[in-house]
């Protein structure tokens, strides 16, 4: 066994044994987006949406509405650059003591999520909090009570230690939480902290081709991964020294140095600082692997700053 096989079998899985489990939130942004009626709010000058959201929610902390300055609803208008950054658009204010954001992830269409845990437990009960913004929630945890957010019509779920608000503003926004105590009153809360954010962004850590990756986790600055799925074939780049103790693994070639197959159904590679990764999802062989491997761009501005704050 070589150096590299080592290194792989040392260590692949640390990371997810620390991070919340990202089950839930990728398959709510995977279900398909119900048809939004129009917005009747319309910038006659410029024939586009105008931020509603923004009139009621601003850019500031206090619970006065206010309207948007032309470039909070700018920023708040343009899902995407087409680099790999998607505008998030929203931020709670409030969050119960002890939890930090430690995913984000966005769909083609707009569609985003960001999950806060505490350092506790990655498991997928564990407590999480969650902001999503264009998603029709599609859970049934009980019957829908009425509720407000801020002066607007909403609508809450409670079940145990768990609760869901769900409001419309410019977007679809719904808030969830798990396992904590209070969770209608959490909830709420969260919700009406909730504000318009220009500057909060999901700033993709590579790309395969011109594909972005659409989930980023992780425990700390220095402890992440990165993810392009669903597709034919997984990608994650990822910060911690792989483990595949108890696999069957062999060397191949990729991106021009040495890397290492696995059971026949993955390949990893170290490139710099980080690993690479892709998976087969179906009956791709390991040269579609490589091949997907040699196609990851990594992107030359990584932002892990945000991961492990409120």
């Amino acid at each position: 066994m070589n150096d590299t096989e080592q290194l792989v079998k040392d260590a692949l899985g640390k990371l997810a044994e620390r991070t919340p489990h990202p089950g839930p939130t990728l398959n709510a942004l995977r279900r398909k987006r119900k048809q939004q009626r129009s917005n009747i709010f319309l910038i006659a000058t410029a024939g586009v949406a105008a931020v509603a959201v923004l009139i009621f929610a601003g850019v500031i902390a206090s619970d006065r509405y206010a309207p948007p300055t032309g470039n909070d609803a700018a920023a708040a208008l343009v899902p995407g650059n087409g680099q790999g950054v998607v505008a998030l658009k929203y931020s709670p204010h409030w969050l119960p003591e002890g939890f930090t954001e430690t995913l984000r992830a966005v769909n083609p269409d707009g569609t985003t999520a960001r999950v806060w845990t505490t350092p506790s437990a990655p498991q997928v009960d564990a407590p999480r909090i969650e902001l999503d913004s264009g998603l029709d929630y599609k859970g049934e945890l009980a019957e829908w009570q009425d509720a407000a957010v801020r002066g607007l019509k909403a609508r809450v779920q409670v079940s145990g230690t768990s609760a869901v608000v769900e409001w419309k503003a410019q977007d679809k926004l719904v808030v969830q939480v798990v396992g904590v105590t209070d969770p209608k009153e959490t909830a709420l809360r969260v919700a009406d902290s909730v504000r318009a954010d220009s500057n909060v962004t999901f700033q993709a850590p590579f790309k395969v081709k011109d594909k972005h990756a659409n989930e980023f986790k992780g425990t700390s600055p220095g402890d992440w991964s990165a993810r392009l799925s669903p597709a034919p074939v997984d990608v994650t780049v990822f910060s911690a020294t792989p483990d595949f103790s108890g696999k069957k693994t062999e060397p191949v070639t990729v991106r021009g140095k040495q890397g290492v197959v696995l059971d026949g159904r993955a390949v990893a590679v170290q490139e710099g600082g980080v690993w690479i990764s892709a998976t087969s999802t179906g009956d791709r062989s390991v040269q579609d692997l490589v091949a997907a491997i040699n196609d990851v761009t990594i992107a030359p501005n990584l932002d892990t700053g945000w991961i492990g704050k409120k």
